[in-house]
């Protein structure tokens, strides 16, 4: 088959002056930069787009940096950001974007609203697809002249604006992890038993293979891919083998998401050891995936072991808190069922649901913790760890993914095997010794400090910016200089690509009008075209 070369591969081979060489204060410039975002709620990716269009702005003059690091490049980062999503609940959003306050409010534009997040229920990949390709639309039909795009979630759009808009800015997209991985059927890529045979589950291996196909075929359009973590990378390059060439470490940068440290007081230990009450605490969305049950029976079998072996000592109560929107069918759910979880197992008067806590109140649940308890599996990189850490309480985490990346085992908190047993022991550890877990917290906070502030982010997210702007810039150059038009490969993969995506919404627009009854059960959007164009009734079964 005919494969296209992305232009990100093809433009290091070009003779270009390494990015690490470049002083950023020559390009950083009164630039535009757009990102793309589906919807702009709490969770790890959007405060990783908030914290991305902070470091593209000019650093505040009361970042507390030391005077050391405000050097030249830090200094140079000066551009015009804009958000563009599909929504962004003013109630369910993270302070910057805030209406009237946020830093960010006035940057964000919503388009696209009225496009559905499922349909009857399902079909939440494909609406996906087609809000991203909507809103990066709107994004160019408004700023056209944009130095820069920035995507994540999914690269679906990328080809609109690198082929067929034509932009003249850079495109660059950002993979938390593959979309491919992240199907109801499975939890973080490993598969799990849902009990869907025959014809249904059939259809649905369809469906998805074409999603993951575009997904495949679409990434390698963008200038630059930066990922969260060599977890992430490993698991990207393993699930799409026809972009290893042009995956290459070289064109899949790793950029860590960082923390902005000014909205963390700076931990006590001191109050923090003479404190009793210290809870253990878990902070995710309610979904699934985040394993929080396992937690619930590590409590329930830390309260039995220690009422018989160490009478005692005070067992610390458990706080579940995290992102929860009630719009999310899976969140409303998920939190039905622990609570269910936790009254079976006999702890509910023990333990505290705290959904959709504002950013003060994570910050005082973080800073006050007896220690925190990450129970995601194969977790692409996990921000809490980091913010746990930072305000200084030990971390217990399963021993795989990004965690095995950001938490030193044994010094900032435990990396443990994914089962309750494990993460009681790790507890209990924590529990009877106070002092070690104030110890751990110490060593986790100037960790942290030290690795994944703003200030080292900035620079960091600087130079990935030149790499796309310059990407970019040999793009446009072989474009014109070819004539304005790509190789024959690229031109019958973006055919391809478009009648997939135009079957695809022909195919949505059939089930709507058929659900309200507005075309029978024989008809089809395809028929209904035929038919107009024959002067004649057509049939078709999409």
């Amino acid at each position: 088959c005919i494969v296209h070369r992305a232009s990100f591969l093809i433009s290091t081979k070009t003779t270009t002056t390494p990015s690490s060489h470049i002083s950023p204060s020559n390009i950083m410039k009164e630039k535009k930069i757009v990102f793309i975002h589906l919807d702009l709620g709490i969770g790890g990716a959007e405060n990783l787009i908030i914290n991305l269009a902070l470091a593209s702005l000019p650093p505040p003059q009361d970042d507390n940096i030391q005077s050391s690091t405000k050097n030249e490049e830090l200094e140079s980062l000066n551009a015009k950001v804009l958000i563009y999503t599909t929504h962004c609940s003013q109630t369910h959003c993270f302070s910057e974007v805030k209406i009237p306050t946020g830093i960010l409010s006035s940057s964000v534009a919503i388009v696209g609203s009225f496009l559905p997040s499922t349909i009857c229920g399902g079909g939440h990949a494909l609406c996906s697809s087609l809000r991203i390709l909507y809103a990066s639309y709107k994004a160019y039909q408004d700023h056209p002249d944009a130095d820069l795009f920035v995507l994540d979630v999914l690269p679906t759009s990328i080809p609109l604006l690198t082929t067929w808009l034509k932009c003249t800015g850079g495109v660059l997209f950002y993979c938390h992890f593959p979309d491919k991985l992240l199907t109801r059927d499975t939890v973080n890529g490993v598969p799990v038993e849902n009990g869907n045979q025959g014809v249904l589950s059939s259809v649905k291996r369809y469906y998805r293979g074409i999603l993951d196909f575009i997904e495949e075929s679409t990434m390698r359009y963008a200038d630059l891919v930066l990922v969260n973590s060599n977890f992430t990378r490993q698991e990207v390059q393993r699930v799409f083998p026809s972009l290893e060439e042009e995956l290459e470490e070289e064109n899949l940068k790793i950029l860590y998401p960082p923390i902005d440290l000014t909205k963390f007081v700076v931990p006590n230990f001191d109050e923090k050891m003479l404190q009793k009450q210290n809870p253990i605490v878990s902070l995710n969305r309610f979904e699934r995936k985040k394993n929080v049950g396992i937690l619930l029976h590590a409590y329930a079998l830390l309260r039995s072991n220690l009422r018989s072996e160490k009478p005692e000592v005070h067992i610390p109560p458990l706080i579940i808190a995290g992102g929860y929107d009630p719009r999310n069918i899976e969140n409303v759910q998920h939190l039905l069922e622990l609570k269910a979880l936790a009254s079976k197992l006999q702890i509910m008067d023990k333990v505290q649901f705290q959904p959709n806590v504002a950013d003060t109140q994570r910050s005082y649940l973080l800073k006050n913790a007896l220690c925190v308890v990450y129970t995601p599996n194969r977790e692409h990189f996990g921000i809490v760890p980091i913010e746990s850490m930072y305000a200084g309480s030990p971390v217990i985490a399963v021993n795989s993914g990004g965690p095995k990346e950001t938490i030193l085992d044994g010094k900032t908190g435990f990396l443990v095997e994914n089962d309750d047993v494990a993460f009681m022991e790790a507890m209990k550890k924590l529990v009877c010794n106070v002092s070690l877990a104030v110890d751990m917290g110490k060593n986790g906070h100037e960790y942290v400090r030290e690795k994944f502030g703003m200030e080292k982010f900035r620079l960091s997210w600087c130079k990935m910016v030149m790499e796309a702007l310059k990407r970019g810039g040999v793009r446009k150059r072989r474009e014109r200089e070819s004539g304005g038009g790509y190789d024959v490969g690229v031109r019958f993969v973006g055919y391809m690509m478009e009648a997939t995506i135009a079957l695809i919404v022909a195919w949505v627009i059939t089930v709507v009008l058929r659900l309200f009854g507005v075309v029978g059960d024989e008809s089809s959007v395809v028929g209904e075209v035929r038919a107009f164009f024959s002067k004649e009734k057509v049939a078709d079964e999409l």
